[in-house]
């Protein structure tokens, strides 16, 4: 499993979270009830320091998760359950026998009503986040941004309403301060340091090129090498009126040294402002490179399979130098108009022996399917395009291939 050290990580977390909860001593005697809504606020806490450490775009966890897709998965699926936890807990405390309430403090009582805003803030606000499809990128940043004041309000419950002195120098005292504050600095650092820390490589656009009906190519001249590999990403800040300012992701299509080139898709309402409005010297700013696909470290073999603007990762490894293996790739989209690249891939497939491409234009012909197709011995697939389309090749290549080996990019990061 190419996520195993991001997964042994979570494990690890929130199984100590849980041991330390457990195994804590209060300061009074609880009612076993209380223990457990104890116990369970305290994985609410961990479990959303973990969702803001995931956000904040760390090449290291990049490669633990093997991809920023995984981690962003995992991010979602922490942040779901770290908000069923946290009702969880709230309707527990509800059930504490009033015996064990007698020695709240008005402070005590605050920092519950605190809780609880907070609990009804991550409520509203992750079922929002969850409708992303329906909300401009723009806007989903800002609601994610609104997440550390519900984490904010809940720590200060946490401490204050607490029958654990928290404030203590114990096992659990120390780990609760170590990851609660590194949970409110990485949510801190991609609220104001991010956009202005990260994005060390500048540049600007030399050149446009029409590539179809909906996509083009820009060259982006860089004032230093990006070191990158191909298959890789970056995220990418214009500073044109008129643009978003808020950084997007593109693969790298092509170049080397300074210059390097990245093939936009109109896929919404940022790439369409982008299509039809950049212009020659745009200032760039590159936070980056991002992804795991790596053709080098694969067999010999290897099977290549793009949906759409998919192509763009495998470019850059066609164009930097001759293949020398055998790898077919097959090319999926709609439209001869979103066939982005197809004479460059038709001329590299007649002079190069190795490589065989086949189209699949799904207007014309019916939709790719692997149910049946068997893949060679010591042959590797890559995979690369939207979300629902990796995930159905990978099922079909699974269900008749047990030891296959499969990597992906997949297009989906909210």
């Amino acid at each position: 499993m190419k996520s195993i050290r991001g997964i042994t990580l979570i494990i690890l977390i929130m199984g100590a979270s849980s041991l330390l909860w457990f195994f804590a001593t209060p300061v009074e005697p609880l009612h076993s009830l209380d223990k457990l809504s104890h116990m369970i606020g305290g994985l609410a806490i961990t479990g959303f320091f973990l969702v803001f450490l995931l956000s904040t775009r760390m090449k290291m966890l990049d490669r633990w998760f093997h991809g920023l897709e995984n981690v962003y998965r995992y991010h979602k699926y922490i942040a779901i359950i770290s908000l069923a936890l946290v009702i969880l807990h709230g309707q527990l405390q509800e059930r504490v026998p009033d015996m064990d309430k007698r020695f709240e403090t008005s402070l005590s009582e605050f920092s519950k009503e605190l809780g609880e805003l907070g609990q009804y803030g991550f409520i509203a606000l992750i079922l929002i986040a969850l409708l992303a499809k329906f909300l401009k990128y723009e806007h989903w940043r800002v609601i994610h941004r609104f997440m550390l004041i519900p984490y904010t309000f809940g720590i200060y419950h946490a401490y204050f309403s607490s029958k654990y002195d928290l404030l203590q120098p114990t096992p659990l005292g120390i780990f609760t301060a170590i990851t609660t504050t590194i949970g409110f600095m990485s949510a801190l650092y991609m609220l104001t340091m991010y956009q202005d820390m990260f994005f060390k490589y500048t540049g600007k656009i030399t050149g446009i090129q029409q590539m179809g009906k909906n996509a083009i190519e820009l060259e982006i001249t860089l004032d230093k090498k990006i070191p990158y590999q191909y298959g890789q990403f970056v995220f990418i800040k214009f500073f044109q009126d008129g643009l978003e300012k808020a950084p997007h992701p593109f693969s790298i299509s092509g170049g080397g040294g300074k210059k390097i080139s990245v093939t936009i898709k109109v896929l919404g309402d940022f790439t369409q402002q982008v299509y039809h409005s950049i212009k020659i010297n745009t200032p760039v700013a590159l936070n980056g490179p991002y992804g795991q696909l790596n053709f080098e470290k694969g067999p010999q073999s290897q099977i290549w399979i793009a949906g759409g603007i998919g192509i763009t990762p495998f470019l850059s490894y066609l164009q930097a130098k001759p293949i020398n293996r055998p790898i077919e790739l097959f090319y999926t989209y709609r439209g001869e108009d979103n066939a982005i690249y197809k004479d460059f891939l038709q001329g590299y497939a007649s002079t190069n022996p190795h490589f065989k491409v086949n189209f699949i234009d799904t207007i014309q012909m019916d939709r790719l399917s692997f149910e049946s197709y068997h893949v060679p011995a010591n042959t590797k697939v890559y995979l690369c395009g939207p979300e629902k389309m990796v995930r159905h090749f990978t099922k079909q290549l699974k269900s008749h291939n047990n030891d296959i080996t499969i990597d992906f990019e997949a297009f989906k990061f909210r």
